[in-house]
C-alpha cells in the first residue's frame, strides 16, 4: 500500500482558504482550517481580515465565531478602516453591537479618511447605528482628523435624521473645523443633483420636528438652533456665499431671512453675487437682487458681477445683470489705432 495522504497546505494557502470560506459562510471548512491552526489575521488583496470580510457583509454569526476565537478586533485593512469602521460604514447594527461588546474602539479614527465610526454612520444617514454608537458612549464632539464633526458630516449630506437627533444630544452648531467651516457651510455645501443645466437644488430629506409645524430640513434645523449665517471660514468664505455657487434660491433666500449679510465678502472678495453670476444662475442672481445686493461690487482681482459672466459667455445674467444696474468696467474697452 502507498502512504497515507498527509494535507499540509502552507500558511498562505490556508489564509486565502478562511478568506474565501468566510466569503461563502462555510462554517464547516472555518472549523477544519481553525483545527489546523489557520491564521486568522490573513489579509486578502485589500488587506482585509476574515472579521472585516464579515462585518462589511454582514455576517453577525461568524463575526461571533471570529471574535471567539481570537480574532483580533483592532485589525486595519488596506486603508486602514477596522471592522467596526465598516459595519459602521454600511449600517450593520448588529454587527456594531457585537464588536462594541468585544470591545471595538469607538473613538478610533480611520486611517485613510481620519473619521470616527460615528461621523461615518452619520454622514450616511444610518441613523440607528448613531443611536448605538451614542448610546455606548461615543462622544458627540469627537473632533474628525480634519476637525470636523459628526454634525458636519452629516449636515453635509442633507442628512436631515441624523442632524435631527445629534442636535438633540447637543451637538454644538457653531463649532468650526480646522478651516473655519462650520455645520451650517457643510449643509450649504451638500451634493447636488446634476442636469445638463446647473447645479440644481435637489429634494432634500425632511424630518418631523417636536412642536414645530411641519417637516424641516437640514437647513432649517441648523437655523432653528441658531447657526451663526454671518460665519466666516479661515478664507472669509461664508454660508451664502457658499450656497450662492449652487442653484439653490430657496437655501439663499432661508439664509437672507435669517439676517445673512448679503454683500458679505470673502478674503479675496467673492461675493455671493459674484458666485452666482460665474456659475450661470439667474435664479439665485434674482433673489440676492430683491435682496439689495450689491450688483457692481468687484473682487480682489477688480473682477464684477458683469465682467465675470460676459467673460463667460452667460448671456441670461448679463442681461439680467444689466436690468438691476450692473455697469460697463469703467473706461470701457480700449480702441485699437495709431499712437
Amino acid at each position: 500500500m502507498g502512504e497515507q495522504f498527509k494535507w499540509n497546505p502552507s500558511a498562505e494557502r490556508m489564509g486565502q482558504m478562511l478568506v474565501q470560506a468566510v466569503y461563502m459562510e462555510d462554517q464547516v471548512t472555518l472549523e477544519h482550517l481553525v483545527k489546523q491552526k489557520a491564521d486568522l489575521e490573513s489579509k486578502d488583496e485589500a488587506g482585509a481580515t476574515a472579521l472585516h470580510i464579515a462585518a462589511t457583509r454582514n455576517m453577525p454569526a461568524t463575526v461571533s465565531w471570529l471574535l471567539a476565537h481570537r480574532a483580533t478586533v483592532s485589525a486595519k485593512d488596506g486603508e486602514g478602516f477596522s471592522a467596526l469602521t465598516w459595519a459602521c460604514i454600511k449600517g450593520n447594527l448588529e454587527v456594531v453591537r457585537i464588536l462594541l461588546a468585544a470591545q471595538a474602539s469607538l473613538e478610533e479614527l480611520t486611517g485613510s479618511s481620519g473619521k470616527t465610526p460615528l461621523s461615518l454612520a452619520a454622514e450616511r444617514g444610518h441613523l440607528v447605528v448613531v443611536e448605538e454608537l451614542l448610546a455606548k458612549k461615543a462622544q458627540v464632539e469627537h473632533l474628525n482628523a480634519d476637525g470636523s464633526t459628526a454634525l458636519m458630516c452629516a449636515a453635509h449630506q442633507c442628512e436631515a435624521e441624523v442632524v435631527y437627533h445629534l442636535l438633540g444630544r447637543n451637538s454644538i452648531v457653531h463649532v468650526a473645523d480646522n478651516e473655519g467651516w462650520t455645520a451650517l457651510m457643510y449643509a450649504m455645501n451638500a451634493p447636488t443633483s446634476v442636469t445638463d443645466g446647473p447645479r440644481q437644488e435637489a429634494p432634500e430629506r425632511k424630518v418631523t420636528v417636536e412642536g414645530v409645524l411641519g417637516k424641516k430640513t437640514t437647513l432649517e434645523l441648523l437655523l432653528l438652533h441658531k447657526a451663526d449665517v454671518n460665519a466666516q471660514a479661515q478664507d472669509g468664505l461664508s454660508p451664502i456665499i457658499i450656497g450662492s455657487s449652487y442653484d439653490r434660491p430657496q437655501a439663499v433666500k432661508q439664509l437672507l431671512e435669517a439676517k445673512a449679510q448679503v454683500n458679505m465678502a470673502s478674503l479675496k472678495g467673492q461675493t455671493a453675487m459674484l458666485m452666482a453670476a460665474a456659475n450661470n444662475l439667474p435664479v439665485v442672481i434674482k433673489t440676492l437682487v430683491l435682496n439689495a445686493a450689491d450688483v457692481n461690487q468687484a473682487n480682489a482681482k477688480s473682477e464684477s458681477p458683469l465682467s465675470v459672466s460676459e467673460k463667460a459667455g452667460h448671456k441670461d445674467v448679463v442681461e439680467l445683470l444689466k436690468k438691476a444696474g450692473a455697469l460697463p468696467p469703467k473706461g470701457g474697452k480700449k480702441k485699437k489705432g495709431k499712437k
